[in-house]
């Protein structure tokens, strides 16, 4: 190794060639390594990574539960709460070292914008400051009080919660900090982490384990987090065996293979794939705010290039206002060719570039069938057409006159979207009915006296989310990730029943 290394606990973090992309408790000892080239602005950095077998991952665990046991366990959630809180307050100083190795890397690994990846980066750590995890907490829990105590409950009894003493998750790379609302859901229920990172982005789980090592080193040994190649079956065995719950982000493939490897009697967690969509109300496309309204529709596409489940796939624009949804996707054809030009789109595979120029090739067909030229600028709005970006797959709006026409509300991603016409929002909810396992997030652009009717219906429809136009990649703090509760769903409750309490005192000698 060469040049000034960042020692934490023990291990390098970073310096001119070498960077280790794992985490283990202080004193733990993998026995070889390998590395992974990368290249950065500054020049090649090598990541490095422990070869494993299931013996290591068998007892890493051991190693993980035992520093649980002996002092996360016992450790007042306020106070988990405190450590978290200042491990994530040093991501505020753009001077902290971490952070800006987060924001020379994270990059160079998975191909997203840097200044892109440097503001979300920035935003989505600031959500695990205390008041919101206190908001979380209090939001997901009856009483948060009862991840350390028995406490009075509704019945006269009483209440205490535990979490598991070891959690397994396994991470996904679409989105860089995602790992990091994982790792706070397992601590904030007092359990020790095992954590598999995926190869396609490692840094962040690791960064962010190394940040509470700061603050609480007694802490960080109940963390380990360490990449392997997914489908690894003796790694993945052992680590579903030692652990009491399982959370798994990833591909809906990935979450079904693993799903029949978890005992039902362990909590398992799965993120999967999921569809977002969007409704544009007419009120949004005033001649005074229909700048601003399809600006925030762009945001939601280009961010991370749509890679995020949160992400619009679909966006449905209602007739009646000043701008036509032919003119809207138009527009946002431009808005989308601007966010290209200041935040460029990361490059996908031969396989997503195909897929976005089969779909293009689709929608011209019906166009050129419905009579019109397959190519947007020219047409009324009274058929199909597409807008593709002048260089490549970069971006692409596809454009259906009404919701009947959508073949599907699906997206090949990166930076497709899908503008819809519909006389009125309703309109599209029966478009969506069928994909309602699929769907999570649903963007608004209404005014308030419509907001919550309409929140009705789509709540109905299977959505968990519904938020403002522009905010879809940014869920607050305390949403409910698919409908469930991120703590509530990986703990179990225990009663002390009414009359027990009064059943004990009666053998005390002075009990009259």
């Amino acid at each position: 190794m060469s040049g000034d290394g960042v020692s934490v606990g023990g291990n390098v973090v970073d310096n001119a060639d070498i960077v280790d992309v794992f985490h283990a408790p202080a004193g733990f000892s993998f026995t070889a390594f390998d590395t992974r080239e990368i290249t950065t602005p500054d020049g090649p950095v090598s990541l490095r990574y422990p070869r494993l077998d299931a013996d290591v991952i068998h007892a890493l665990c051991d190693d993980v539960r035992k520093n649980r046991n002996d002092c996360l366990a016992s450790m007042p959630v306020n106070d988990i709460i405190d450590v978290l809180a200042k491990a994530v307050e040093l991501w505020t100083d753009p001077d902290y070292p971490l952070r800006r190795l987060a924001e020379r890397l994270v990059p160079a690994i998975t191909g997203y914008d840097a200044d892109m990846t440097r503001i979300e980066l920035k935003r989505y750590m600031r959500m695990f400051r205390r008041r919101e995890l206190l908001r979380f907490v209090d939001d997901d829990l009856p009483c948060p009080q009862m991840l350390d105590e028995y406490r009075p409950n509704r019945s006269g009894g009483y209440t205490r919660l535990y979490g598991p003493d070891l959690s397994f998750h396994v991470f996904s790379s679409n989105v860089p900090g995602i790992p990091v609302w994982s790792m706070t859901m397992g601590l904030l229920v007092k359990s020790g982490i095992v954590g598999k990172s995926s190869f396609d982005e490692p840094l962040m789980p690791v960064l962010f384990a190394k940040s509470i090592r700061e603050v609480d080193p007694e802490l960080a040994d109940a963390i380990a987090v360490v990449p392997w190649k997914g489908g690894t079956e003796p790694l993945e065995n052992a680590a579903i065996g030692e652990a009491n719950a399982v959370i798994v982000y990833g591909s809906s493939h990935t979450t079904e293979l693993l799903r029949p490897k978890v005992a039902e009697s362990k909590p398992f967690l799965s993120y999967g794939a999921r569809i977002g969509f969007s409704l544009v109300g007419r009120e949004s496309l005033r001649a005074d705010c229909y700048e601003s309204t399809i600006h925030h529709m762009a945001v939601d596409v280009a961010t991370y290039d749509q890679q995020s489940c949160l992400a619009a796939q679909t966006v449905f624009v209602e007739r009646g206002g000043v701008l036509a949804p032919h003119e809207t996707a138009e527009l946002l054809a431009h808005e989308l060719e601007s966010q290209q030009r200041k935040y460029p789109r990361s490059t996908p595979t031969q396989e997503e570039s195909l897929a976005i120029r089969r779909m293009r090739s689709s929608v011209e067909m019906m166009s050129l069938f419905a009579g019109g030229s397959g190519t947007g600028m020219a047409d009324d709005g009274s058929g199909p057409f597409v807008i593709a970006s002048p260089h490549g797959t970069d971006w692409t709006v596809l454009y259906y006159p009404d919701a009947a026409s959508l073949p599907t509300p699906a997206s090949p991603l990166n930076r497709t979207i899908t503008v819809v016409a519909v006389n009125d929002l309703a309109d599209a909810l029966p478009v969506m009915t069928p994909y309602r396992q699929w769907l999570q997030s649903c963007g608004v652009a209404v005014d308030s006296t419509r907001l919550f009717p309409l929140a009705q219906r789509v709540g109905e429809l299977g959505i968990d989310r519904i938020c403002p136009v522009g905010e879809m990649n940014r869920a607050k703090s305390g949403w409910h990730h698919d409908g469930g509760f991120n703590l509530l769903d990986l703990v179990r409750a225990v009663d002390v029943e009414r009359g027990t309490d009064r059943f004990a005192d009666s053998f005390d000698d002075d009990f009259e």
